[in-house]
């Protein structure tokens, strides 16, 4: 799915990282939202949800998990912050 986007020297860099993100993601049962402007090989590989500043911090209000990791601008996680005080 990305190889017409990104060289496969850096997939397979990044391949232990991607790792180790899904990894603990399971283990602190958390969830990772990403904007849509993230770099391609994490924004393909380890984001439960992808979206834009709105969608995601509506996706972060109604998540059930005990960690929400938010890859995107700070105003956008203190507004998901705001709409999921918990």
């Amino acid at each position: 799915m990305l190889s017409h986007v990104v060289p496969e020297i850096e997939m397979r860099c990044k391949a232990e990282l991607v790792y180790e993100i899904n990894r603990i993601k399971r283990e602190r049962h958390a969830v990772i939202l990403g904007h849509n402007y993230m770099e391609p090989v994490l924004f393909h590989t380890a984001l439960d949800c992808q979206g834009d500043s709105l969608e995601l911090s509506r996706i972060a209000a109604s998540a059930d998990a005990e960690v929400i990791v938010f890859c995107g601008v700070r105003f956008v996680a203190e507004t998901a912050s705001i709409l999921s005080p918990d």
